[in-house]
């Protein structure tokens, strides 16, 4: 359990600096790798024990930086055919109970979802549409602006299709 709350301290760091290492391979095993892919998008996997932070992803001239992805997660990115670049792993306990923002859509807009012990920086979302067999049809990024890494729980205006899919890219900073 998460005691921060109670303590007023908040164990989630601002910045990490560390050293990013290969992009494929995770210390101790697993890695990165695209779980689904469509039209103009990809749904990325970490397989490792580690969290991946600040993940680059390029496809031509355009990068989008994934600011974390936590051992098992999934997260959608508006780019086709990409390349990741360098990634630096972390242990799940440097990031102090740390937890990924969720997303689900709703009438009228996005409700996102935080249980961690203070903001986080928004750095926009990836939204993936799928057909109805579940094929990726389409992608688009929300700004930042769109996109809520508060604690709690806040829903703001979007319009999106039903059944969209929101990945928040929530950072530990403004770095």
């Amino acid at each position: 359990m998460d005691d921060s709350l109670l303590t007023g301290g908040c164990a989630i760091p601002a910045r990490i600096t560390a050293v990013p290492g290969a992009a494929d391979a995770a210390p101790g095993g697993g890695g990165l790798r695209v779980a689904d892919h469509g039209t103009s998008a990809v749904v990325l996997e970490n397989t490792s024990a580690q969290i991946a932070y600040r993940i680059p992803v390029t496809s031509g001239a355009r990068t989008v930086e994934v600011p974390l992805l936590t051992p098992g997660e999934r997260i959608g990115v508006a780019l086709e055919r990409p390349v990741l670049g360098p990634v630096t792993w972390l242990t799940p306990e440097s990031l102090g109970g740390f937890t990924p923002v969720t997303a689900t859509v709703v009438p009228g807009g996005v409700r996102y979802r935080s249980a961690n012990c203070r903001a986080l920086t928004s750095r926009g979302a990836a939204v993936l549409h799928r057909d109805a067999s579940g094929r990726i049809v389409g992608a688009e990024q929300l700004p930042t602006a769109s996109v809520s890494c508060a604690v709690g729980e806040k829903e703001l205006p979007v319009a999106l299709a039903p059944g969209a899919e929101v990945y928040p890219y929530c950072a530990l900073g403004p770095e």
